[in-house]
């Protein structure tokens, strides 16, 4: 038979373990009513139901979701291209194909002495063989490059910065002691870049204001739609003496709900899929290109497509609204 302390024990531990239970219960029921208070809204004078309910939230949070992947695209392309540009414009890539006849250690001796003679070269530096067959795996495979295959030598040349240099009399001067140099600046390279991260932000440019321009078709929608829902409240608020300011004052506070729910939901998924990538990129080091990744200080510059989409819902509800109760009265 158990002793009357042990009784007690028990009694206490079933007693909390009912109370840990009921804690949970009500702790689970706070988080499910906040999660749906996110979706719903409790009062206004239009029901939250409809095209002025949790379906315009999710769509919502979609075209923000759209826009800031368009948005977070447009600032990578810029970073990226500031990059490449940077490090094309400082340096040159002098090329020695094999000749028949002429050792390919004597046209680099004879480059780099040209080179360094050279005002506006800061350095040049003659990769090995081995060097430049690294470079070409990537695209041949591992392996793959044997001793017998003829593969030109490179010298990578770093200019000063703030100093011109013609390169046109550089590359007659390499020709003139070691034929068959080709001097390359990365021109042709650097325009292409450039020309295609100018068409890849002018694309998503255009996704902004595709979004912006369905955002706001799709608030004048759901405000007109949730005007004809709600038209006996309507009357009822002109019969007790509300102005249309009033009802589109409470309308656009509606809305302004709405369009802070499907902001932050949006802003969110976007946020996780770039930090997803930028993930990514730290874990696959050996990829044979960068996966692109905002930078920390970019997400302020993302942080302004959800407040760009409330401003938009809102104000396009409140004009909305008091043209609709204009044709109406």
């Amino acid at each position: 038979m158990a002793e009357p302390s042990e009784l007690s024990d028990l009694q206490s531990d079933i007693h909390m373990q009912g109370f840990g239970e009921q804690a949970t219960k009500s702790l689970s029921g706070q988080i499910i009513s906040a999660l749906r208070g996110l979706f719903v809204q409790q009062s206004g004078i239009i029901p939250s139901v409809g095209t002025t309910g949790p379906t315009l939230v999710i769509v919502l949070s979609a075209m923000c979701f759209l826009a800031s992947l368009a948005l977070g695209a447009a600032l990578i392309v810029n970073r990226t291209t500031d990059t490449w540009t940077s490090d094309l414009t400082g340096v040159l890539t002098v090329q020695i194909k094999p000749q028949p006849g002429v050792a390919v250690e004597d046209q680099i001796e004879a480059a780099l002495t040209v080179l360094n003679s050279t005002v506006g070269v800061q350095s040049a530096t003659a990769l090995s063989r081995k060097d430049t067959a690294g470079l070409l795996e990537p695209w041949l495979g591992e392996g793959n490059i044997t001793q017998d295959l003829p593969l030109p030598r490179l010298i990578d040349v770093v200019l000063e910065p703030e100093v011109q240099l013609d390169t046109a009399a550089l590359a007659a001067r390499l020709n003139s002691v070691a034929p068959g140099i080709v001097l390359d600046t990365h021109r042709q390279w650097l325009e292409q870049l450039l020309s295609t991260a100018q068409a890849a932000k002018w694309l998503a440019f255009a996704i902004l204001a595709l979004v912006a321009g369905t955002t706001i078709a799709i608030a004048i929608f759901a405000t007109r739609s949730g005007l004809s829902a709600n038209h006996g409240v309507v009357e009822v608020l002109h019969l007790i003496g509300a102005h249309d300011r009033f009802i589109a004052t409470e309308i656009q506070t509606h809305f302004l709900w709405l369009g802070l729910r499907g902001g932050i939901f949006g802003f969110g998924a976007a946020a996780l899929t770039f930090l997803a990538l930028s993930t990514l990129q730290n874990t696959q080091s050996d990829l044979l290109l960068p996966i692109p990744s905002l930078a920390p200080w970019q997400y302020l510059w993302l942080a302004c497509v959800p407040v760009s989409l409330l401003l938009t819902v809102t104000t396009t509800a409140h004009v909305t609204v008091l043209r609709t109760l204009g044709k109406m009265v």
